[in-house]
Formats: structure tokens, sequence, C-alpha cells
């Protein structure tokens, strides 16, 4: 099994060559760490079988997900892209991949319906983050910093606000197979997800989940939210605004079943979606 560094390394190295030599580029930072919070399964995101429209190339990937890491491998010549855990923290994904020197890399991933930002650009990203930090080399994540190397220690804000930037700089691959990998058509009622207010941005709380009539919804701050309910064909069948702190839906005209609630600021371009289980 070919693991992922050795593939970045042969696809992903810059060269700059002159009369008599080659000068190699590889990124300066890694961390001491993974990205803090608890491995998510990834099949559950993305689906057990990826396959993406990158640039002029289609790139069909293998997803397979355990309780402590997630491996990500091309099913065309079987070579590992990712081994590592995959986190997530206000709409991002962090994939942290361990090194030969129990060191880590940490590059985000973004997911917005049909489009995934950075699933393939490990090394693009560790060289965005090399400019970041030399351009700020008092960032309180800086730990070690010379010529020729960087070590992160990773703290959950201070990722996010650097990889906000990076990940918008770079351009999204297609899911081509979005309706097969969508994860609510599996879903269950037995296991509710529950909010982890660190993956929000605006939400606080949402209950009672299940819930029999009412949704009660409380947020972080108090500001103006468009939200549609929609079910696991993906169809909308209620919307509306909300703009107290602390607000109510009414669900007693809907069917039992799942559905995910959205929500969009008014003054943001911000998007969070939370699983709905309605009873009867």
């Amino acid at each position: 099994m070919k693991f992922f560094l050795s593939f970045i390394i042969l696809t992903f190295s810059i060269f700059f060559a002159s009369c008599d030599d080659i000068e190699i580029f590889f990124p300066k930072t890694t961390f001491d760490n993974p990205f803090p919070k608890n491995n998510l399964d990834l099949t559950k995101i993305l689906g057990d079988n990826l396959t993406l429209k990158s640039g002029a190339d289609t790139l069909s990937l293998k997803i397979f997900s355990s309780e402590n890491y997630n491996l990500i491998t091309n099913q065309k010549n079987g070579d590992t892209l990712f081994i590592g855990t995959v986190c997530k923290f206000h709409g991002l994904y962090y994939f942290s991949q361990q090194l030969n020197d129990s060191s880590y890399w940490i590059y985000a991933v973004k997911v917005s319906d049909n489009l995934v930002y950075g699933i393939n650009s490990a090394f693009e990203q560790t060289l965005l983050i090399d400019k970041a930090i030399n351009a700020n080399p008092k960032n309180k994540m800086v730990k070690f910093i010379s010529v020729d190397k960087i070590r992160l220690h990773p703290d959950k804000r201070n990722l996010k606000n650097l990889f906000s930037a990076i990940i918008d700089s770079i351009s999204p691959d297609t899911i081509l197979n979005f309706k097969e990998v969508a994860p609510l058509l599996s879903d269950t009622t037995k296991n509710v997800e529950k909010i982890d207010a660190e993956e929000f941005k605006f939400l606080s709380k949402v209950y009672p989940n299940p819930t029999t009539d009412y949704l009660n919804i409380e947020f972080q701050q108090k500001n103006k939210f468009n939200y549609y309910l929609t079910d696991l064909s993906g169809k909308r069948v209620l919307q509306g605004q909300l703009s107290e702190s602390k607000s109510k839906i009414d669900l007693r005209m809907q069917k039992p079943g799942i559905y995910y609630l959205t929500l969009n600021s008014s003054s943001e371009n911000w998007k969070e979606t939370t699983k709905i289980v309605k009873t009867e």
C-alpha cells in the first residue's frame, strides 16, 4: 500500500530547475497533535464511494470509517490518499494525518451540496499555512519556527480563522454521484444527533428532539434567520423566518419521520443544518 505522504511528494512537489541543479520545495509546517476533537464517520458525510470531477479529471474514491480513523483510497490503483481522523468545527471538516516523525498535517475540507473544497489539496493548503505563518510568526499556535521548519500546536479557533481564508482560495471538486452518497437516505430514528455548540456558529439548542409537535430553538446570538425544513427526499416542506434568541417552530402538520432543519443568516453568508425527528 502506498501511503499518502509518498503520494503527495511524487505528485505535488514543485520543482524549479536551473542549468546545474533542481531545488525541491516542500511544506515546512507540521502540528504536534491532531485537531482536538473526536473522530467522525466520514462515510456518513460523503458515503462509501465518492466520484469527483476535479478539473479535467475524474477521481473515484473509496472511503472506510472506523471509530478511530478514516481511510480514503483511490479505487483505480488502490493508493491510500488519506488515513487519519476527521473532525468538524464551525462548518469545516479538519483532516489530521500522522507523519513519520509523529507530527501531523492538518488540512480543511468544506462540503456544500454537491461541491467539495479541499479534499485533494493537503499539500497546497500546507504551503499556504507556511505563507500565513511566515507573514505572522507571532501567531499563538507557533511552538517553533526556523528557516526550514514550523511546528504548530492546533487551537480550534485559530485554525478556523486560518483555514477559512485558505479554503475559499481553493477551487471546488464536483461530486458526480451526489444523490447516491447522500447519507440521509440510510438514516434511522434510532440515533438522534445532539447539537455540539462548538460545531455551530448560530445554533445553541434544538429541543425536544424527537418531538411530537413543537421544536424549540435557541441561538448563540440574536440575529435574523431564514429557515427551511426538508424531508429525506430533499423536498422542502416548511420554511419561514426566526428573529428572536429563542424561537419555536410548529411541526404538528408534518408527517412522522426524519427531517433536516437548515438556517441561513440574513446578515452573514453562513448556513447550518441539523437533523430533526418528528414522532406521532
